[in-house]
């Protein structure tokens, strides 16, 4: 008797589980980070592949850091994200990748590729790359369905036969420039949507047009020694306005609109 009414405890508690109504188990799964989230599979039955569908994957800070004691985490971190994203069935509209730039360690181009070109055919909407790796992933410039973009860490090279990025709203830049001295204004041009547009640039950039960015609402720019051209006028709807420029002797000039 005492047998039956434990199983039967046991049987309702994993029922309550997995009959949670799905918008709450979306809900569950979209704050977890990704161990956590894999986690979720011995939960029960219908739990075990649910993290396999789960729309947006966020590879933080906090995923990095379990792997600190590695004298070179890259490897490792590079074969478990590949993992997770090849076990993977469903649409990926947001995927996040954030290495402090604290780390030791970078990951390399040719995973970078291997993983923005799986993304293409998920059909990314938001990226967030934040690491080390210099050198710019090629697909990046094929993901023709961005509407928000991130780039941190890499030095910025825009290649000819880029045909734009026509649904981006929002493109956050912490780049480098060392010689593609063009590849921030062909960048911007090709994004006649873009509404929000957040850079900070190192280089010896003199200066940056915008004429093409139509619709800007939103800019904050925090630049070395540049010069702005014609900012104003050509930025119709602009409403929020931030320039932070460093001279050689490390002045700050700010301007707010």
């Amino acid at each position: 008797m005492t047998r039956s009414i434990k199983k039967a405890n046991c049987g309702d508690h994993i029922d309550r589980i997995s009959d949670l109504p799905s918008n709450v188990i979306d809900g569950i799964l979209k704050h977890l980070n990704i161990p956590e989230l894999v986690s979720t599979s011995i939960l029960s039955r219908k739990w075990r592949y649910m993290w396999m569908s789960v729309p947006e994957l966020v590879f933080c800070e906090d995923f990095v850091s379990r792997f600190e004691d590695l004298d070179d985490p890259g490897p490792e971190i590079s074969r478990i994200m590949t993992e997770v994203l090849f076990l993977h069935n469903g649409p990926i509209y947001k995927f996040s990748l954030n290495i402090p730039l604290s780390s030791q360690f970078t990951i390399t181009t040719e995973y970078l590729n291997k993983w923005i070109l799986f993304l293409s055919r998920r059909g990314i909407k938001d990226l967030q790359l934040l690491c080390n790796a210099y050198t710019l992933p090629s697909h990046i410039f094929s993901l023709q369905d961005l509407t928000h973009f991130r780039l941190s860490g890499f030095n910025l090279s825009v290649p000819p036969n880029f045909c734009g990025f026509k649904k981006l709203l929002d493109l956050c830049l912490e780049v480098i420039i060392y010689e593609e001295f063009d590849a921030l204004e062909n960048l911007i041009s090709g994004c006649p949507l873009l509404e929000k547009l957040s850079i900070i640039l190192f280089g010896d950039l003199k200066s940056v047009c915008f004429k093409k960015a139509k619709n800007l609402i939103d800019l904050r720019i925090k630049i070395y020694h540049v010069t702005v051209s014609g900012l104003i006028k050509s930025l119709p709807k602009i409403q929020r306005l931030t320039i932070e420029s460093y001279s050689d002797g490390n002045e700050v000039r700010k301007q707010h609109l």
